[in-house]
């Protein structure tokens, strides 16, 4: 039955992270693994509340089919938050779409042909990796710094794609506490980024999940509320900040990018649901989102601290082991001495009852082979200890193995 696969479905793996979950559902096991925001800070009594009246009292409404660009009430009533991000938006510039997810296939639909360059941190969102794939972009990794994508090599490999007379298409970032380091650029390499993007006539895919999950450190200002041209396509989800099983974001876009944003969306689903947009929306406005953030914030301060005092409590600290040091979002990225794999260690780790992702999924370029994301947003803080104490029993367990192995 192959014969009959488009060439598209061949080109797009399984993803690594939602086959990895299937292995750790086990209540006994302590996994880091997914990405998922706490259960517990989702708003649920403010959401059976708003749900049952809306359901009730308005169900010709929110039962029905909707606008393609999203609900108007929705895109309203998110315009004032956005604006306390630097982004001073009208409601034309708003594409609501069926989570990020969907926006990033979106823009693989509206903009990348088989074998446009998309340029893309090298490791970077494995979603993003399959979204492009689809599509058959070739897919040029940058290495990420400390302060984010290096943009140096990044002028180096337009250089490169330019001298195969490839078409270069754009730039895929995610410049707060990425997926799946927790790195965040820095402003200058955000400004520097705009200035490439400019002189080679690149978009901008900006990806936002976590900006507003910040605990510690100042703001920086979106690329694209530096943009003055047009060319950054920005993403924000709420799935991270309010619920992820709404399953709701926007893409924010001017012009003649947007007219085709659209026109893509109306061939995919004609439009997102009405019902969780208008939840979405009487939350936003008669509920006060800053203080869910802050309540949000202490929480994942309080797991990444936890995290981080626990690798340092738990890991060897004379093999070169190094992890991130994220000032928000969900996740911490650790590197491991290179004669270890952390695909072939995940078994042993599963008897140990912890899990993890490896990091070469992250990968464009097959690397990351010793490398791990680690998630701190689910567990509680005692079972991020217990989870932390195993894992680097293993990692002690590998090496010393490693060392007999050499030796031998």
């Amino acid at each position: 039955m192959k014969d009959h696969f488009a060439r598209r479905a061949l080109a797009v793996k399984r993803s690594a992270i939602r086959e990895l979950l299937k292995l750790t559902e086990k209540p006994d096991i302590i996994s880091f693994a997914g990405g998922l925001p706490d259960p517990e800070t989702f708003p649920r009594e403010e959401l059976a509340r708003i749900a049952a009246d809306e359901l009730r009292g308005h169900y010709r409404n929110v039962l029905q089919y909707g606008l393609t660009e999203g609900s108007l009430t929705f895109r309203q009533a998110l315009l004032p938050w956005l604006r306390t991000q630097g982004l001073h938006l009208e409601l034309g510039q708003l594409l609501v779409t069926t989570a990020s997810q969907q926006g990033l296939d979106l823009l693989g639909k509206a903009f990348i042909d088989p074998g446009d360059v998309v340029f893309c941190d090298l490791p970077t969102y494995l979603g993003a990796i399959q979204a492009f794939s689809l599509f058959q972009a070739d897919k040029v990794g940058v290495p990420l710094l400390e302060d984010g994508m290096d943009v140096d090599v990044l002028e180096e490999r337009i250089r490169e794609a330019k001298r195969a007379k490839k078409t270069l298409k754009a730039i895929y970032v995610i410049p707060d506490f990425q997926n799946p380091t927790g790195i965040t650029t820095s402003w200058e390499k955000r400004k520097r980024l705009l200035e490439i993007a400019r002189r080679e006539d690149l978009l901008i895919f900006e990806d936002n999940p976590y900006g507003e999950l910040r605990f510690a450190g100042e703001p920086i200002p979106s690329i694209r509320s530096m943009d003055t041209e047009g060319r950054v396509i920005m993403l924000v989800t709420l799935s991270k900040v309010l619920s992820a099983g709404l399953r709701l974001a926007v893409l924010i876009a001017d012009g003649e990018l947007m007219e085709v944003l659209v026109r893509m969306k109306q061939a995919t689903d004609l439009c997102t649901s009405k019902l969780t947009q208008h939840l979405a929306a009487r939350y936003f406005n008669e509920c006060s989102i800053e203080d869910h953030l802050k309540e949000l914030r202490v929480v994942y301060r309080g797991k990444r601290d936890a995290m981080v005092a626990a690798l340092e409590r738990y890991m060897p600290t004379d093999e070169g082991i190094i992890w991130t040091h994220p000032d928000g979002g969900l996740f911490l990225w650790v590197s491991l001495p290179e004669e270890l794999d952390t695909d072939e260690m995940f078994p042993h780790t599963l008897e140990h009852k912890v899990a993890y992702v490896p990091g070469k999924a992250f990968f464009v370029d097959g690397t990351g082979h010793n490398t791990m994301r680690l998630s701190f947003s689910v567990s509680t803080e005692a079972e991020i200890d217990e989870g932390i104490r195993r894992l680097s029993a293993v990692v002690r367990e590998e090496l010393a193995a490693k060392r007999v192995g050499s030796v031998a």
